[in-house]
């Protein structure tokens, strides 16, 4: 069910941000004079085809990743004397250009209208507050539980998303400038460095944050405990609901991983466990079952801890009209920097290419936010309507960076690039592209299973 359900949001979102990006292209196309031949949502051969009163062919057609607008004279020597004036090729640059740009221009604007309606509407969300792994990178350069990261480097951040994408997009760096405050944001800002350096993603690992010792915290596992599990060791040793854990063989409780690591450590081996129960303390003999796992006997005790929420880590993220458009404003700008970021880290070797996604991690995550709502799928559209179109506008040849590139130079020198060196140029990236697509849905195909 849930594949049905990624194909069906997969192939709106594509959908949509496809036919916005050649929308931009064909009107700002009309605008400038240019006589459209056909306009094609998807590749390969038609599906649906209408002739429309202006005389272009608007079709459908079975490959759904892209689309493209044929315009008439876009190859110089096809075309007739007499519509000189409707030829792509014998308008200014300055038109060519716009005509160009236009395309992930739009992609862009739909991100920002997008986000404004996100918070517009309201959106669940959940403070970037996190927790330290003991002993890990972060406790080690001042991070304590319970921080709330405001700014990373010059960005500021209000979600986990922002500062996760972030951060990310960091990787590599020998220090990154982490501004936090602790007490879940009730305390004084403090200014710490993060060594980045070592960090590297694995694809497939959801806990990408473990290696540098940071785990988001939207709830706090209590000392208190919750149940205990019917003929378990913990009921044998008289453990109740409720009771709240004080120390464990005179070690201070401090959390429920240390104390859950300890049990583990110690199969069938007495813990003198202190307890505070209706206001009185009573230490108890606890012997954990040692249990099998992977190989390794590991204690086992049936006991879980309550779970307490923490007051205001998640919020509902919306705002006023005005606010709206400032923040969404904001919200794709920062977007759009991230996104380079990534593109650079791929390029020099920060992030490695194994985390290129392709269509059906994108299915995926369209599946999983729609699923989730329709507020948590616009929100996904306008993240990959960000990437869209700054991938787009990168100086790539078959890109529309790499004709927008192409005619700056035109404008410069005052002389179009040579027909046999833009031959060689497309070529060479028509083979790159399809080896990005190749990577994208090997790591699809292979990293899915």
């Amino acid at each position: 069910m849930d594949i049905l359900s990624n194909i069906f949001y997969f192939c709106i979102a594509l959908g949509v941000l496809i036919a916005i990006h050649e929308a931009g292209h064909f009107f700002m196309a009309r605008l400038m004079g240019v006589y459209v031949e056909r306009f094609s949502l998807g590749f390969g051969p038609v599906l649906l085809s209408r002739r429309g009163k202006d005389g272009t062919e608007y079709s459908l057609s079975l490959l759904p990743f892209g689309g493209y607008v044929k315009m008439y004279g876009e190859d110089k020597d096809s075309i007739d004397a007499s519509r000189e004036h409707e030829a792509f090729c014998c308008k200014k640059v300055w038109q060519r250009f716009l005509i160009v740009l236009a395309g992930p221009f739009n992609n862009i604007a739909l991100a920002w209208a997008l986000y404004f309606l996100v918070f517009l509407m309201g959106i669940p969300d959940v403070k970037p507050v996190f927790d330290v792994i003991s002993g890990g990178l972060a406790e080690q350069n001042g991070f304590r539980s319970g921080d709330l990261i405001v700014k990373v480097g010059d960005d500021e951040v209000v979600d986990i998303e922002e500062s996760l994408y972030s951060l990310i997009s960091r990787i590599g760096e020998d220090t990154v400038s982490v501004t936090v405050k602790g007490g879940y944001g009730a305390e004084q800002e403090r200014e710490l460095n993060l060594p980045l350096s070592s960090w590297s993603l694995e694809p497939g690992n959801p806990r990408i944050l473990d290696q540098i010792g940071l785990e988001p915290m939207s709830y706090k596992i209590s000392g208190r405990i919750e149940m205990v599990e019917s003929g378990s060791r913990a009921e044998k040793a008289g453990l109740q609901k409720d009771d709240e854990f004080v120390s464990y063989d005179d070690i201070p409780y401090q959390n429920w991983k240390s104390f859950s690591s300890y049990i583990k450590a110690h199969p069938e081996k007495t813990l003198k466990v202190t307890l505070k129960r209706d206001a009185r303390e009573l230490t108890l003999d606890l012997i954990p079952e040692g249990k099998e796992k992977n190989g390794v006997l590991q204690g086992y005790a049936g006991i879980m801890p309550a779970i307490d929420e923490i007051p205001g880590i998640t919020f509902v993220r919306k705002y006023d009209f005005w606010p709206a458009v400032k923040g969404s404003w904001y919200k794709t700008w920062d977007m759009s920097i991230i996104t380079l970021r990534f593109i650079k880290k791929f390029v020099t070797g920060d992030i490695s290419p194994k985390n290129i996604s392709g269509p059906v991690g994108i299915a995926k995550g369209a599946g999983l936010t729609g699923r989730m709502g329709y507020v948590f799928f616009l929100s996904f559209m306008a993240l990959i309507s960000v990437n869209l179109g700054v991938l787009n506008l990168l100086p790539i040849p078959v890109l529309d960076g790499g004709h927008l590139f192409f005619y700056l130079l035109e404008g410069i020198f005052r002389k179009p690039v040579s027909a046999k060196a833009l031959d060689i140029l497309m070529k060479t990236g028509f083979a790159l592209l399809c080896l990005l697509m190749i990577v994208a849905v090997f790591n699809d195909l292979y990293f899915s299973w």
